[in-house]
């Protein structure tokens, strides 16, 4: 009971403190309450009474005053109300009347977007129409404004030193090279007469500034692509200098002048190898250029995914969890195609796989390449007995698997010019009493042997057909009707050599001398059977299994849809008018179901009722070719057989080759080097984009890339911020003169 008590006696004395200090606080807010009333009193009566003064009109010439309704009013603002206040959102108070009388209020209207857009304006009808009415103009025909910021922020002088520093950043983009020369090209530049002012001259805005550019093309490139119905997604994958796994991704669309054009997306850096990485990767270059994931699919705004074309890796090509196969379930329409150059490498590897022959033919080569690119004393040994019998030496290339068409051809052609030189020095090699005595003596037992000599010039003519038709298909106007057409006439080419010897052949049978076991000037050894060649079963059966697997690999092209696409094809169209009347609707039939989700039901009927007369307008466009015809039809459109023409334009769209993409890796090795391995992602993307589809030096134009900067962040433009009056007095004085 005590305790009790005394807990309350103690929360009795609490309360009674608090009661006194909160009296004691509003006496003291009373206090200052009292005071602040009479300071504000004072200030009421002795306050100075702000008004306009006309002085302001020659800092700010676009400012008047209204007397009557004592409002501060923008000229130009009011001159062009639309603009001031775009559709009647946000607040201009120059445009509806300013009463405060204050500078600030001029410094902050004349730094407004709003009010530099009038100004603009302003300045133009002046100058193009000083006496006349003020044009109509809307927001949505001012739309977006780089180029007007650009020059509102800039004079003539600061202008041309950005234009010349953006050249030169251009210049180290275009050309591969580091950006720590950026600065001693600026150097140069100002050694040679060019003010490039002190502002901006290192290696950091170069970056900034290529980064500009890049973005100012894919600006551009994006506008092309929209305009494009339908595109095609080509990829390819390799590892860079740094051992990290980069994605090259091209689109082949079709330009508003009707031609085909195959453009690199981006190279993105694969988070993972497997297809869901290298489809995230193939999706994030897309969406650099606008396209997205569902805007691809036929019921989208914008163009619509109708091939792909990757290598034969199995990452790529798989039908159930490769990429192929993946995007096919998403875009049921999509045609899926093997790279055709890939295809004929695989072809060739396959054919000559089995011949004993030309393995060892293939292991000589590879084994002479080593033997003299590894020892710089045997290379000066091979040059002086070159000199001496005076023959020019070719450099013996190696033979690698990525590119073995090529490669085998130039180390087989090298071969046979150095063969009596090479022949020459292994003999005398092959004498020594040194460690690779018993290499070089191998290697020219080989080379002194009949049939392998046969085998190589058999394989030098085959090669020859195959390098032309390879060169063919990595062109970058190719279409996917003339592919077969070009295989055909490779076949045949191939079955010929059977019974007339080609170039190279012609060459060892004159030069071969079985009785005498001569070939040229070089002894040779072993059996040396003479050679009937229209009766030689290795000559035969090589140009056969040859011919097979490239009948094997291109057997795609003579199934529907691919196949279906030779409709298009009018130089086989038939001459006979009855034949033709009937030809080719089967195919138009076929490819209007497998691309039937872009076409309404309407387009479907109109393309059979417009097939007749697209075979008359394409039987009078035969001398134009194949190529020049089409993009000439879909630059036109013709309104009678515009509906059929979406076919044309699928057509054209489709990509057969990823050749394309082999060019962006060969530019890639060329930038990132080893002494560049640590070259950013996002710089590799921008230097590399305007190495490839980037202008050449003397077309470049920098006014969108300038643009582009200035509009890209908050410049300081000579290392200070321009004054609105400064740009009003330039323009006034240009408008004058």
């Amino acid at each position: 009971m005590e305790k009790y008590i005394t807990i309350t006696k103690r929360k009795r004395a609490i309360d009674d403190n608090n009661n006194e200090s909160s009296d004691a606080q509003r006496n003291e807010t009373a206090e200052v309450a009292e005071t602040v009333s009479k300071k504000n009193m004072k200030y009421d009566k002795t306050k100075r009474t702000r008004q306009y003064l006309p002085q302001w009109e020659n800092t700010w010439p676009w400012l008047y005053f209204d007397q009557e309704k004592c409002v501060m009013y923008c000229k130009h603002c009011k001159k062009f109300p639309d603009i001031a206040q775009p559709n009647g959102h946000g607040k201009n108070n120059f445009l509806e009347g300013c009463s405060h009388f204050r500078v600030e209020s001029m410094k902050s209207h004349e730094k407004s977007e709003q009010h530099l857009n009038c100004t603009v304006y302003y300045i133009r009808h002046c100058s193009e129409n000083p006496h006349g009415n003020v044009p109509s103009c809307s927001t949505e025909i001012i739309g977006p404004r780089p180029i007007v910021n650009s020059l509102l922020k800039l004079n003539d002088k600061q202008q041309e030193k950005l234009k010349n520093l953006f050249t030169i950043a251009y210049k180290i983009a275009k050309h591969g090279k580091p950006f720590t020369d950026f600065e001693l090209d600026c150097v140069l530049a100002t050694k040679l007469g060019v003010d490039l002012g002190e502002n901006y001259v290192n290696r950091f805005k170069c970056v900034d500034f290529i980064s500009s550019i890049y973005g100012a093309f894919k600006r551009e490139l994006i506008k092309d692509i929209f305009q494009s119905p339908y595109v095609s997604v080509l990829a390819d994958g390799s590892t860079d200098v740094s051992t990290k796994e980069q994605e090259n991704i091209c689109v082949r669309y079709i330009q508003p002048s009707g031609h085909p054009s195959t453009i690199l997306a981006s190279i993105e850096e694969l988070e993972h190898s497997h297809a869901d990485g290298v489809m995230k990767g193939i999706f994030d270059a897309l969406a650099t250029v606008g396209l997205t994931r569902e805007s691809l699919k036929p019921d989208h705004p914008g163009p619509t995914i109708v091939c792909c074309n990757f290598d034969g890796a199995n990452v790529m090509q798989g039908k159930k969890n490769g990429v192929s196969g993946k995007l096919l379930r998403e875009y049921p329409h999509l045609i899926p195609v093997w790279c055709i150059a890939h295809k004929l490498q695989l072809a060739i590897m396959d054919a000559i796989k089995n011949v004993q022959v030309v393995n060892t033919l293939e292991t000589t080569v590879k084994g002479i390449y080593k033997y003299y690119h590894c020892s710089p004393k045997r290379r000066r040994e091979i040059k002086a007995v070159a000199e001496i019998i005076d023959v020019d030496l070719a450099n013996i290339p190696d033979v690698k698997e990525v590119r073995w068409l090529a490669s085998q051809s130039r180390a087989l052609n090298a071969l046979k010019s150095n063969l009596k030189v090479i022949v020459m020095h292994m003999d005398e090699a092959a004498s020594r009493t040194d460690l690779y005595a018993g290499v070089a003596k191998n290697y020219l037992s080989n080379l002194k042997n009949a049939n392998m000599l046969k085998t190589m010039f058999l394989l030098l003519d085959i090669l020859c057909i195959l390098a032309e038709l390879s060169k063919f298909f990595q062109t970058e106007n190719l279409l996917v009707i003339e592919v077969m057409p070009e295989v055909e006439a490779t076949i045949l080419k191939l079955l010929a050599l059977k019974f007339h010897p080609g170039p190279n052949m012609s060459e060892f049978l004159e030069w071969y001398k079985p009785q005498e076991k001569v070939f040229r000037d070089i002894k040779l050894t072993g059996i040396c059977n003479p050679v009937d060649f229209s009766a030689d079963v290795t000559t035969s059966s090589m140009i056969s299994s040859v011919v097979d697997y490239l009948e094997k690999r291109f057997a795609v092209f003579n199934e529907s849809p691919l196949k279906d696409f030779t409709v298009l094809d009018f130089m086989k169209w038939p001459i006979n008018r009855e034949d033709l009347s009937t030809y080719g609707v089967e195919h138009i039939n076929s490819l209007i179901n497998h691309f039937e989700t872009l076409f309404s039901v309407e387009e479907r009927d109109k393309i059979l009722n417009e097939f007749p007369s697209f075979k008359t307008i394409m039987n009078s466009l035969k001398t134009l070719g194949l190529y020049e015809a089409y993009c000439h039809i879909v630059a036109n459109s013709p309104s009678r057989i515009e509906t059929i023409i979406k076919l044309v334009k699928i057509m054209l769209s489709i990509s057969v080759s990823t050749a394309q993409c082999e060019r962006v890796f060969s530019e890639m090795k060329v930038l990132k080097g080893r002494l560049r391995s640590k070259l950013t992602q996002s710089n590799l993307q921008a230097q590399l984009f305007i190495m490839i589809e980037g202008p050449s030096l003397q077309d470049f134009s920098p006014e969108k890339a300038l643009s582009h900067w200035l509009n890209g962040h908050k410049r300081h433009i000579g290392g200070h911020t321009m004054k609105a009056d400064s740009l009003l007095n330039e323009a006034a004085a240009k408008k004058t003169d």
